[in-house]
């Protein structure tokens, strides 16, 4: 069987911003899909101005014909993992006796003994739980969120680097009765996942 020969061609109105490549490599009766997306920050100028325009969050979307995805790992998979429950116990123990002389007789000796005691037990218990935050999660419908790591207090940050490194994105098979096979790689930015910022910071009363 002759092996298949695919034509790539890629159209991008903002090369400056992002860069994304796709291409289809036969293994044995699948495909292997391999992806290479970064982003950078942008620079123009606009009325004397310096800006600097880069994106917080962005999607690969996979469009599909004549073939479809298989099941198995694909890249960005994040697995939903169990709770971890910690319990530490704290104790803390402590006697004190006191003792004095007093009316009574112990073979003619008179003693008084008095006593006081505590002991003290406290409990504590935690949980504790790990939280892992992917800059690359695979989502539904043959899609990727790109999404920089960051805490639960901070910022999503400009993403400016290589988010997937030319390595395979998922497995492909050709569908039953179809002699054409078209796979497009669309990156697509939310109005709202676009940051623009003056270099130097904004001029008073702009």
């Amino acid at each position: 069987m002759e092996e298949p020969k695919f034509k790539t061609s890629d159209v991008n109105p903002l090369p400056e911003l992002s860069g994304v490549r796709v291409e289809l490599e036969p293994t044995a009766e699948f495909f292997e899909l391999k992806c290479r997306l970064l982003f950078a920050v942008m620079r123009y100028e606009h009325q004397g101005r310096e800006y600097e325009v880069g994106v917080t969050r962005a999607y690969l979307r996979l469009s599909l014909e004549g073939c479809e995805t298989v099941l198995g790992s694909s890249f960005g998979e994040n697995v939903l993992a169990s709770v971890v429950e910690e319990n530490s116990l704290e104790k803390q123990a402590g006697f004190v006796v006191s003792g004095g002389i007093s009316a009574g007789s112990v073979s003619g000796v008179n003693v008084n003994l008095g006593g006081r005691g505590e002991v003290g037990v406290s409990k504590k218990q935690k949980i504790s739980e790990t939280k892992t935050h992917l800059p690359v999660i695979a989502r539904p419908n043959d899609s990727w969120e790109v999404l920089p790591q960051v805490t639960s207090a901070g910022r999503a940050p400009i993403i400016d680097g290589t988010a997937i490194p030319s390595i395979a994105l998922c497995t492909l098979r050709r569908k039953k009765g179809g002699n054409r096979m078209v796979v497009i790689g669309e990156v697509q930015v939310s109005k709202r996942s676009i940051k623009v910022s003056a270099v130097g910071g904004n001029l008073i009363g702009k």
